[in-house]
């Protein structure tokens, strides 16, 4: 069976109900249960209504179509720019988060805050046998990482439009769990629900991977730079040890720090 006959994604309006994902084709899918049905567009299911929600500065860049086309180029994340001040390569980076998720090929893998899809392709074409769904806020991200992997042909990706506070998906549905360069966006009370939905959706011995910005600044200043630099910008940095204390308050263990050098961390995490 293929592995996205196996993905279960709940309904949104009944909470009960599945999601069948015979076709994902351009259309409609609709519910089992209360036969609710939700868009899909240019491959992106759609799970949550028009929003007008307040964006941070750092939320509007994501959907700005120009930073968007240039967002793997290297102008900025495959760039020496970004490798300079992150201390890391990005396909360094990405072999380190590979192995952190001890990946064999046939995992179903849950790519969180997927942006324009530069983690989920290369998980797709690594997990062979496996299945990778993207989830992002961001309408644009989600049509412009639809488009390259279509472009690609990659069969075993999925990409919906969700909210991290509420994963659509049953308990135990994934054996990875990636937040790679998105983590940073979310304010620390709802970083912490959303990593609780993380061990939620993980099964038991499942993997989480992230990658983020680093907090460089000792001692209370730094606490201070980073609040006011939020209400400013809507981005978030993180000492090692903050990201630890919030992993293990979601119910994550086996915590490891792989790489914390200059703007950037790399960290992992296991679901009892």
């Amino acid at each position: 069976m293929h592995k996205a006959m196996q993905l279960r994604i709940l309904c949104p309006n009944c909470k009960t109900g599945q999601l069948s994902l015979e076709s994902k084709a351009d259309g409609e899918i609709h519910c089992t249960d209360c036969s609710a049905s939700f868009p899909v567009k240019e491959g992106v299911i759609g799970l949550l209504p028009a929003s007008s929600r307040q964006r941070s500065l750092s939320q509007s860049l994501m959907e700005w179509k120009p930073f968007i086309e240039i967002y793997e180029s290297r102008w900025f994340r495959k760039g020496p720019g970004f490798s300079l001040i992150s201390g890391i390569s990005f396909d360094r980076e990405y072999e380190m988060i590979i192995q952190a998720a001890k990946l064999e090929g046939d995992e179903i893998l849950l790519d969180l805050g997927c942006g324009s899809g530069i983690y989920s392709r290369s998980f797709a074409k690594r997990l062979n046998r496996g299945m990778v769904v993207g989830l992002d806020l961001s309408v644009p991200m989600l049509s412009y990482a639809s488009s390259r992997a279509r472009a690609e042909g990659l069969d075993n990706l999925l990409f919906i439009h969700g909210n991290a506070l509420d994963l659509p998906f049953p308990e135990n549905e994934f054996d990875v769990v990636t937040c790679c360069a998105t983590i940073h966006l979310f304010p620390i009370p709802d970083l912490l629900r959303v990593l609780k939905e993380v061990n939620r959706v993980l099964k038991p011995g499942g993997r989480f991977t992230t990658a983020a910005l680093r907090n460089w600044i000792p001692g209370q200043l730094s606490k201070k730079f980073v609040n006011r630099y939020y209400q400013k910008v809507g981005t978030n940095y993180f000492h090692p040890e903050d990201l630890e204390s919030l992993f293990q308050q979601a119910g994550l263990n086996n915590i490891e720090c792989h790489h914390a050098k200059r703007y950037w961390l790399v960290m992992s995490a296991f679901k009892p």
